[in-house]
């Protein structure tokens, strides 16, 4: 995984799969009426088709093809500024993709559509630092294969 990109899309969709986790559970414990892949999917589908398999996996794709870019993003972040407070890097980039994606560019869709309450918008903010400090900790747990010499 000597590959930037390669490397930076693994520790993506591996962060991805956190984020997932704790929104299924938020979902799950009735802190939120929809999933991630739900709130995806409504820049794609209409309103009718969210809770059909069409938006899941619209919204699916979606995410994981987001997750993965960001990851990449992550990994020339750290390659342009240092490994060091690689947690506080990653906390922060968490916080930075929930207001960039979720607080502009799907709060122009979902507010009309999914009318999302308090606790489910908490769960999206939670969710989202958990993304990025678990881009920090794949980051480093992956280090080592990432730096690895292949012939």
């Amino acid at each position: 995984m000597g590959d930037k990109l390669i490397f930076g899309s693994v520790v993506g969709l591996l962060a991805d799969v956190v984020k997932l986790l704790f929104n299924y559970l938020g979902y799950l414990f009735n802190f939120s009426n929809v999933v991630f892949w739900q709130i995806i999917a409504v820049r794609f589908l209409p309103e009718k088709d969210l809770h059909r398999p069409v938006a899941y996996f619209i919204g699916g794709l979606a995410d994981l093809a987001v997750a993965a870019a960001l990851g990449v993003t992550f990994v020339y972040l750290l390659s342009l500024t240092g490994w060091r407070y690689i947690y506080i890097k990653g906390s922060g980039f968490g916080i930075i993709i929930w207001v960039g994606l979720f607080g502009t560019l799907l709060s122009q869709t979902t507010h009309n559509v999914l009318a999302l309450q308090s606790p489910a918008i908490v769960v999206t903010v939670f969710a989202h630092l958990l993304f990025g400090i678990a881009l920090a900790f794949f980051t480093v747990k992956l280090k080592d294969f990432h730096t690895a010499k292949v012939d």
